[in-house]
């Protein structure tokens, strides 16, 4: 028994088999909460209702989308060149940390100059961070899987230590002085972005957000880059005998990639929670994987993709508490997700022969 390659799949089976998955995936997860003695019709009844059919619920939905969209459009690119970027926490986590550090060094600044170097400089530190990988697997064949995900550890302790140490924040309530709490001080008023009216969204990073899935269509599909992009993610070995540069192309591409997870690094920090604190980090960088995977690797899809996505973890949220459930459901549902489209995608591309 081996498995053989199908010569061609229409974009409807695709598609057809990506909604399956997710299907399958929620089926299988219903047996935790048989488990719990609730009844799964009605839990995903909650979830859904909470997050597309109310005021706070789109809101919020669209919040958490904001990230996931900058993310997985970034992974839709150099998933596309045919490199594993798992690093995108990481790289977020770098764009946070420069905005941070800007936004309290020129927190004089106008908000008109301020917000939009912030962008810029996480944008910058979220690429800077994904380059590394790329040149070690161009030039040493390093596995890019393991190199940007032990970046992401190496910028985490860091992380850790800022905020246990230089970045401590010292907060004086009359005559004394607070500190050993680890988390940093509220970034200056001047670096907050602005938000959409009793909402939490804010609609910068979400505006950047919407445009980034068109912009990277574009760089994909109408530009001589792109065009490499494409090809060295169809057939590496071919493209580098037509002389197309491995290092040139996959450097641009994680480029790109790990920008646009700095960028959502800036809308969480100056957007969302405004401080640092041990718990900042979300999981966006690892969840981005699967919505692009959710999306096929196609930007425009992945708009809706994160919608969904972002509604199910705001109905994950309020099943919690709602039913006190523990936080590892959520979770649950990230793995199962993937698992299932991950299987799914790969029993479409392939079929089981004999010989």
């Amino acid at each position: 028994m081996r498995f053989a390659r199908r010569p061609e799949i229409s974009r409807r089976v695709l598609v057809t088999a990506r909604i399956l998955s997710v299907l399958a995936a929620l089926l299988a997860s219903s047996l935790v909460f048989i488990v719990y003695g609730l009844d799964p019709v009605r839990v995903y009844a909650s979830i859904f209702y909470n997050a597309f059919a109310t005021r706070i619920g789109i809101a919020e939905s669209v919040v958490r989308m904001i990230p996931l969209l900058l993310v997985s459009t970034g992974l839709s690119l150099v998933f596309r060149a045919g490199f594993w970027n798992i690093g995108a926490e990481g790289q977020l986590l770098a764009g946070a940390m420069a905005a941070y550090s800007v936004a309290v060094s020129l927190g004089y600044l106008p908000p008109a100059l301020l917000i939009p170097a912030l962008f810029a400089v996480g944008f910058a530190a979220g690429a800077a961070w994904g380059i590394p990988p790329a040149v070690l697997k161009a030039r040493l064949n390093v596995n890019e899987v393991i190199s940007t995900l032990m970046l992401y550890y190496i910028l985490y302790w860091i992380f850790q230590h800022l905020i246990h140490g230089p970045w401590e924040a010292r907060e004086k309530v009359g005559q004394l002085t607070y500190g050993g709490f680890a988390h940093t001080a509220i970034v200056p008023e001047n670096s907050q972005l602005p938000l959409i009216g009793g909402t939490r969204i804010h609609w910068p990073t979400f505006l950047i957000s919407l445009a980034a899935p068109f912009l990277t269509y574009l760089l994909l599909t109408r530009t001589p880059l792109g065009f490499e992009m494409r090809a060295i993610g169809g057939n590496p070995d071919a493209s580098r005998a037509a002389g197309v540069s491995y290092l040139r192309t996959i450097t641009l591409a994680m480029v790109v990639s790990g920008g646009l997870a700095g960028v959502a690094g800036v809308g969480e920090l100056c957007g969302v929670q405004r401080r640092f604190t041990p718990e900042f980090l979300s999981g966006y960088g690892f969840s981005g994987i699967i919505t692009a995977w959710l999306g096929g690797n196609n930007p425009l899809s992945l708009i809706v993709t994160n919608f969904l996505y972002g509604g199910l973890l705001v109905g994950g949220e309020y099943i919690m508490i709602t039913y006190r459930l523990p936080i590892g459901v959520v979770d649950l549902f990230n793995g199962t997700i993937l698992f299932f489209v991950l299987a799914g995608e790969f029993l479409t591309k392939y079929r089981v022969v004999r010989g």
